[in-house]
């Protein structure tokens, strides 16, 4: 198990899958892909909250998750993060670079296990 296994020990499998599949295709090269899935795992996690339908955007589901309490405040760099680079990689025309990448999968992380884990 390498370490980025072990830090997505407890979160729900369609997640842990999003964020480990996000890392091997930022290591290989598909930085675009890696911020799709690390956007995509973020979303799942506001899901698992019960964010609003009217929620629609990722910005709108972040802001939710900080406003209702299920996201702590010590993540919200974390949290600006994904929402940058993830939107970014979903609406951009540019190329996403290794740095955001690999910066979008470390946040998306640090996000889910601030949520659901309760970890700050």
């Amino acid at each position: 198990m390498n370490d980025l296994e072990a830090q997505t020990l407890g979160l729900p499998g369609p997640i842990a899958a999003d964020l480990l599949e996000a890392a091997t295709c930022a290591s290989f090269g598909a930085y675009r892909a890696a911020g799709l899935l690390a956007r995509r795992a973020v979303e799942q996690v506001a899901v698992l909250r019960r964010v609003p339908l009217e929620k629609r955007t990722l910005d709108q589901k972040l802001g939710w998750l900080l406003e209702a309490g299920h996201l702590p405040r010590a993540s919200l760099a974390h949290a600006r993060t994904v929402r940058d680079v993830g939107t970014a990689a979903a609406h951009g025309g540019e190329a996403l670079t290794k740095a955001e990448a690999d910066a979008v999968v470390a946040s998306a992380l640090v996000v889910a296990r601030a949520v659901l884990l309760r970890e700050n």
